[in-house]
C-alpha cells in the first residue's frame, strides 16, 4: 500500500506532537494523583484522630461518671432504695451522653431478706424509666456488664449487645465494682445508646466516603451497611468475600494502631482507602473510608478538560499541516506523474507546468535535464549495447574455435591397451590460453603436451593456435622434446611486440619402454604417482617460459613409468582456484585427492579433481582448468 507524502507529513509532525501531548498528560495525571492521594490522606487522618479522640472523650466522660458513682457508693454504704434511684436519675440528668445507669448488688449486700437487688433508671420516649432489673427482668449476674467487671475486678467497657426486657435498645455498657471493707458489694454500670453513636458518625461531613466503628473483637458498631451492624465482624467479612487484605486491615485496627491502608471494596472490588485511629478509652476503632474513585475524580475532570484541550489543538495543527502538504505536495503530484511516465519508456515527456523558484521548482528544472541526458544516454547506450554483442559473439565463436582445437574424442586409441589417457578443459568464462594435445609420432611414440598461455581473451587464445600448430609442425619433422621447444621459442621470439610466454610441458612416451622424454618451459611439474599412491621423485623443469628470451637452450630429461604408474599434467587453474577468503587451491589439497582415488580410471579421476576444485572455488571461476591423466597399463 502506497502512502502519500501528506499523509507522511502529518504522521511525521502529527504522530509525534500527539506522544509529546500524551507524556505531557500522563506527567500530569501522576502528579495530580500523588497530590490528591496525599491531600486525602493527610485530610482523612486528621478527621480519623479528631473524631476518635472526641469519642474517646466522650466514652472518658461516661466512664468517669460510673467510677465517681462507685466511689460514692463505697463513702455512702446505708443509702435507702429511694436514695438510689434518686442518685440514678441526678446522674441521667447531669450527664446527656448517658442513656442509662444502674447500680446491681452482689447476692443479700443490700438487704439479707433480698437476694437480689438492681435499681435501674434509663431514658424513655416519655421521660425516665425506672425498674429494679434483679426482682423484675432477668438474672443480671450472668450477664457480661456484671459477670466480666466481678471476676476481674477492674472496671470493664463491654462489647454492645441488646439490653433486651430493660433499655431495649443496642448499647455499651461500662461497669465499675464498687465494695465496703474491702469486700466487693456490687457493680455500678452507665450505658451508652448505639443508636445516639451511629447518628453521630453518620453525621460527621465527608465528601463521597463513611465512616465506621469496630468493637475490640471486630464487630461492626457502626456502619452505612445497617446489615452488617452487630451481626457481621470485619474478619467475617473477609472471610466471605476472600479478601486477606480487609482480615490483616481488621488486625491492626483491633490492635489500636493507626494506619492508611489501600484495599478493594469488598461488593465492588473497586480501591478505597481506609485511614483509622483507635477510640483508646474503649478499646474500639474509628476507621474513615473514602473510594479511590471520589478521590481522583477532580484530577479525572482535569486530565479530560485538558484532553479536550489537546484534541482541539491538534485538530487546528493537522488543519495546518494538511493545507502546507496540499501547497507543497501538489506540484510534487505532478512531478510524481511525469516520473511515472518516464519509467514506463517515455523519455521525451518533461515537467512543464512547475515553475516555482524553490527547491520542488529547482528539482523539476533538473529533472528535465536528466529525461533530456538519459534520452542521449540510452541511445549512446543502445548503441554500444549492439556493439557489445557483436563482440561478444565474436568471443563466443572464438571460444568454441578454441574449443575444436583441443582433441575431443575419448577414449583417443581405443584400439591401444598398452595405456589409459584422458584429458578435460573446464573453460573460465573469456577466451584463454590453456590447451593440451596428444598424438603418435610412430606407432611406438606418443606425444603428450599441456601448455598455458600468458593473459586472457583473444590474444591469448590466437598465441595458443600459433603454438600448439608450430609445436605440432616441429614435433612431425621428428625432432625431439628440447630442440622442438628450442625451435619453438626462437620462433616466437620473434615479432612477439606484446611479449606473451606460454609455459608448456612437452614429452614423448615410447609405448614398448616406458620411458618418457620429455622438456619442460616453465609449466607446473606433472605429479608421478605409483598405482599405491606414492609420489615418484618430482618432475622438473627444463628451462625458462617459451616465447620471451631468446637463444635459449632447452635440456631433456626422462623418467620411467612403470606399469600402473600415473602421470598427471594440469595448469595452474586448479592449485590457484579460490573460495570466498581469497584463499588457494593449493598443491596439497590437489595432492591429497590425487592419492586417495589413484585407481580410479583416468576418466573418472579427472571428473573427481574438477569437482573438488568446484566445490572448493564455488562461482568464482576466474581461470581456465585443464587436466590430462596418463596410466600405463602394459
Amino acid at each position: 500500500m502506497r502512502i502519500s507524502i501528506r499523509t507522511k507529513l502529518i504522521l511525521a509532525i502529527g504522530l509525534p506532537l500527539v506522544l509529546i501531548y500524551l507524556g505531557v498528560l500522563w506527567l500530569d495525571y501522576r502528579s495530580g494523583r500523588e497530590t490528591a492521594l496525599n491531600d486525602m490522606k493527610d485530610h482523612l487522618t486528621e478527621l480519623a484522630a479528631h473524631h476518635a479522640e472526641r469519642l474517646g472523650a466522650k466514652f472518658s466522660t461516661v466512664a468517669q461518671v460510673a467510677r465517681s458513682t462507685a466511689t460514692f457508693l463505697e463513702t455512702q454504704p446505708d443509702m435507702s432504695e429511694e436514695d438510689l434511684y434518686a442518685l440514678l436519675r441526678n446522674t441521667l440528668k447531669a450527664n446527656p451522653g448517658v442513656f442509662g445507669s444502674c447500680i446491681a448488688f452482689e447476692p443479700g449486700a443490700f438487704h439479707p431478706d433480698r437476694p437480689r437487688v438492681a435499681p435501674y433508671v434509663c431514658r424513655a420516649a416519655d421521660g425516665v424509666k425506672t425498674m429494679d432489673i434483679g426482682k423484675d427482668v432477668y438474672d443480671y449476674m450472668r450477664w457480661d456488664w456484671y459477670l466480666v467487671p466481678r471476676l476481674l475486678d477492674q472496671p470493664v467497657w463491654t462489647d454492645p449487645y441488646f439490653d433486651e426486657g430493660a433499655g431495649n435498645i443496642l448499647m455499651c455498657t461500662y461497669s465499675v465494682p464498687f465494695r465496703r471493707k474491702g469486700k466487693l458489694r456490687g457493680i455500678t454500670t452507665v450505658d451508652i445508646s448505639l443508636e445516639n453513636l451511629r447518628h453521630e458518625v453518620s453525621s460527621i461531613k465527608m465528601s463521597k466516603g463513611y465512616c465506621i466503628i469496630v468493637s475490640q473483637s471486630g464487630r461492626f458498631i457502626s456502619h452505612p451497611d445497617e446489615a452488617l451492624i452487630m451481626r457481621e465482624t470485619i474478619f467475617s467479612l473477609a472471610e466471605w468475600y476472600e479478601m486477606p487484605a480487609l482480615a490483616e486491615l481488621g488486625r491492626e485496627m483491633i490492635s489500636h494502631k493507626r494506619g492508611v491502608r489501600r484495599i478493594p471494596d469488598y461488593r465492588t472490588r473497586e480501591p478505597k482507602w481506609v485511614v483509622f485511629a483507635p477510640i483508646v478509652t474503649s478499646g474500639w476503632s474509628f476507621a474513615a473510608v473514602i473510594p479511590e474513585q471520589e478521590v481522583l475524580a477532580p484530577v479525572y475532570a482535569e486530565m479530560r478538560r485538558k484532553l479536550e484541550i489537546m484534541i482541539v489543538g491538534l485538530v487546528l495543527i493537522v488543519g495546518i499541516i494538511l493545507l502546507t502538504a496540499i501547497h507543497i505536495t501538489r506540484p510534487m503530484s505532478r512531478l510524481a506523474s511525469v516520473v511515472e511516465k518516464v519509467a514506463n519508456g517515455d523519455l521525451d515527456v518533461q515537467a512543464t507546468d512547475i515553475h516555482s523558484r524553490d527547491e520542488i521548482g529547482q528539482f523539476a528544472r533538473a529533472f528535465n535535464q536528466m529525461v533530456t541526458d538519459l534520452k542521449g544516454h540510452v541511445e549512446a547506450l543502445t548503441r554500444e549495447t549492439k556493439a557489445r554483442e557483436s563482440v561478444e559473439s565474436e568471443l563466443r565463436i572464438a571460444r568454441q574455435i578454441q574449443a575444436s582445437l583441443l582433441p575431443r574424442t575419448f577414449p583417443p586409441f581405443p584400439d591401444r591397451k598398452e595405456f589409459d589417457l584422458h584429458a578435460v578443459n573446464s573453460p573460465a568464462k573469456q577466451v584463454a590460453g590453456d590447451f593440451f594435445d596428444f598424438y603418435f609420432v610412430t606407432d611406438e611414440r606418443l606425444l603428450i603436451t599441456i601448455a598455458d598461455v600468458s593473459g586472457k581473451g583473444v590474444p591469448a587464445a590466437l598465441f595458443m593456435a600459433v603454438t600448439r600448430t608450430l609445436l605440432k609442425n616441429l614435433v612431425l619433422s621428428g625432432l625431439g622434446p628440447a630442440e622442438v621447444l628450442n625451435r619453438a621459442n626462437d620462433i616466437l621470439v620473434e615479432d612477439n611486440d606484446e611479449s606473451m610466454f606460454v609455459t608448456l610441458f612437452l614429452a614423448i612416451y615410447e609405448t614398448d619402454t616406458g620411458k618418457l622424454r620429455y622438456a619442460n618451459a616453465g609449466h607446473n611439474p606433472p605429479f608421478h604417482l605409483t598405482s599405491e599412491g606414492k609420489m615418484h621423485p618430482p618432475i622438473k623443469a627444463t628451462g625458462p617460459i617459451l616465447g620471451v628470451i631468446p637463444d635459449i637452450e632447452y635440456t631433456e630429461d626422462e623418467v620411467q613409468v612403470d606399469l600402473g604408474d600415473v602421470l598427471v599434467l594440469y595448469t595452474d587453474g586448479v592449485t590457484e582456484a579460490q573460495n570466498t577468503t581469497r584463499e588457494l587451491y593449493g598443491e596439497e589439497r590437489f595432492l591429497e585427492v590425487l592419492i586417495n582415488h589413484v585407481g580410479q580410471a583416468p576418466e573418472d579421476l579427472c571428473d573427481t579433481v574438477i569437482a573438488a576444485v568446484n566445490e572448493y572455488q564455488g562461482e568464482n571461476q576466474f581461470d581456465d582448468i585443464t587436466l590430462l591423466v596418463f596410466r600405463r597399463n602394459q
